[in-house]
């Protein structure tokens, strides 16, 4: 978090343009202290008082605007303890503001550090919650405020970083600052003056994830979802997602896809975006004539129904579902977990040691392993890659104890070493990996699972993020072998909040390399991992979904030699 080093307690020298406000609420039930709000102007040495009437002006597309400070003075001695804060827009304001209040909470994040005469309590975001009145209110964990050593008062100090993403019109937004307590409550108010910047972005509605074992829902080889027949150049097909294939009709916010391009008469890619809407420049495969390249995608769905489009020759379509978001709040949520490699029959890991024969299955136990929980865990999203494989097959990955669905996760090649993310229901525990031609190893490297907690998903894009060839996300040259660059993907250019935001779903591509290799991707606050996202052989363009902890950007690591890197945003996850 960004603050400012005048703003908070000790904040000496600063000026206060209108007078020190000390406001407190006149109530039966009156917290013993008051509240004194400000807000930094473009002089940091000098604030403003901030109240209703004086709204913070909040500039959409910003990711770090100014902060506001909440002083909490005039306590008893010996301090108080238990305390909750919180800041509502009322439902009128949010009616009044033309936005929904799920637009708004999506709209506006705000990141809070607690302090006292101590030091630092807390910093982290509120996130928004919609109150059954259609109000907003965000609220701050528990925290004290004490005196710290003889002679001492007892004063606190909130610092808001607020942030807010691009939109259409300006809004006034009434807002109630309170810090509640056993004791009672003090209040104040604090408006905000969301100026837009006239810029729309496509943020979808949250949801959280119903996993499905896996269905093919479209193969223009056999009429299935489209019409038989390979998608020439320039050329879309239209796939209905909701209603069909065990999909509800309604509440369908985005699915989670397994799209294979085989039979390519030349080199091209397809895009997969929401229907109805205008083609990203992003892609979410990249194949060669004759090529088979899989890749999970993650898009959202628009009036049911989402759109692949191909941009040269012709080429067969396939794609298997393995779950969907939805509205009804009836899903599981994600948390991130690794990465972390859980399995690999080269040296026993999770598994035996051994190649997966031809039409031979292991099974890994995920749950109760490697920072998955014992129970309720509903699915889970692995890397998995085959690799030495001896003759052309494919994977299937897929609940233990089901029958074996006829989709496929993996195809590859004798001797080729291919990823592919993968979202698998978890039973008993459990996900079973069969191998249909050859022997070839297995590797498998965590990243995350689905339960009763965690975080929901926000789609959004697909929206680029960086491109070394171009210099988007600030890199302007391949990344060299051994070496790891951070992008600020957390950002709302890229569609995701600067803060509360957990993880985001990413489409990375490599391309343009020297050398064999492979690349890491990562969150902004861990370690360089051992496991590998994507692998590929010098000039190769290999694509794969990745989803990773996010907080300080996202790393991108580079094994060997010179490779280009594009990643696309497909969306974020975050607590509500």
């Amino acid at each position: 978090m960004r603050v400012n080093r005048r703003v908070g307690l000790g904040a000496a020298g600063v000026v206060l343009l209108g007078g020190l406000l000390p406001v407190q609420a006149a109530s039966a039930a009156q917290l013993p202290a008051t509240l004194q709000l400000e807000c930094e102007t473009a002089n940091p040495d000098i604030r403003v008082p901030w109240s209703a009437d004086r709204p913070f002006e909040l500039a959409g597309g910003v990711d770090y605007n100014r902060v506001c400070v909440a002083f909490i003075h005039n306590l008893p001695p010996a301090g108080l303890a238990g305390l909750r804060a919180s800041y509502t827009i009322s439902a009128e304001s949010v009616t009044a503001s033309g936005y929904t209040a799920q637009q708004l909470s999506r709209t506006i994040v705000m990141n809070a550090a607690i302090t006292d005469g101590g030091g630092l309590q807390s910093a982290e975001t509120w996130p928004w919650k919609v109150n059954g009145d259609g109000s907003l209110t965000m609220e701050s964990p528990v925290f004290s405020v004490l005196p710290h050593g003889p002679g001492t008062t007892a004063n606190g100090a909130i610092t808001m970083q607020f942030s807010a993403g691009s939109g259409l019109r300006s809004a006034q937004l009434p807002g109630q600052f309170k810090v509640t307590g056993a004791q009672g409550t003090v209040q104040a108010g604090g408006g905000l003056h969301y100026v837009a910047d006239g810029k729309s972005f496509p943020t979808g509605t949250a949801g959280t994830f119903k996993p499905v074992t896996p269905v093919r829902a479209l193969d223009t080889r056999s009429a299935i979802g489209a019409p038989q027949a390979p998608v020439g150049p320039n050329g879309e097909v239209t796939l209905q997602i909701a209603g069909a294939n065990g999909i509800p009709a309604t509440g369908v916010t985005a699915v989670v896809l397994n799209v294979t391009a085989t039979n390519a008469t030349q080199n091209s890619y397809v895009t997969v975006y929401p229907h109805g809407q205008s083609r990203p420049t992003a892609s979410n495969l990249n194949f060669t004539a004759g090529q088979t390249v899989p890749n999970l995608v993650t898009v959202p769905v628009v009036d049911g129904k989402i759109t692949l489009y191909n941009a040269a020759g012709t080429t067969d379509l396939v794609g298997d579902i393995g779950g969907y978001y939805t509205s009804a709040g009836t899903g599981s949520r994600f948390t991130t977990a690794g990465p972390t490699r859980v399995m690999d029959t080269r040296s026993a890991i999770g598994v035996p040691k051994a190649p997966v024969g031809p039409g031979q299955e292991v099974t890994l136990q995920v749950a109760g392993q490697n920072g998955v929980p014992a129970t309720g865990v509903t699915s889970v999203v692995l890397n998995v890659t085959a690799t030495q494989g001896t003759t052309g097959g494919y994977v299937t990955v897929y609940p233990h104890g089901q029958s074996r669905p006829t989709a496929s996760n993996l195809n590859f090649t004798a001797g080729q070493t291919v990823p592919n993310l993968v979202s698998v229901p978890v039973v008993d525990g459990k996900v079973t990996f069969y191998n249909a031609g050859g022997s070839t190893e297995l590797i498998a490297d965590l990243a995350g699972y689905y339960s009763g907690t965690g975080s929901v998903f926000v789609p959004t894009g697909p929206t680029r993020a960086l491109d070394s060839r171009n210099g988007t996300g600030g890199v302007h040259a391949p990344i060299q072998g051994g070496k790891k660059v951070n992008v600020p993907i957390d950002s709302w250019r890229n569609g995701v909040p600067p803060f509360g935001a957990t993880a985001v779903a990413l489409n990375v591509t490599a391309t343009n390399a020297s050398t064999a290799g492979y690349v890491s991707v990562f969150g902004g606050k861990q370690a360089t991992p051992s496991s590998s996202n994507l692998n590929f052989t010098a000039g190769q363009t290999v694509p794969n979904a990745v989803i990773t902890p996010v907080g300080g950007g996202v790393w991108f690591f580079n094994a060997a030699g010179n490779v280009d890197l594009v990643a696309d945003v497909a969306g974020y996850f975050t607590a509500n």
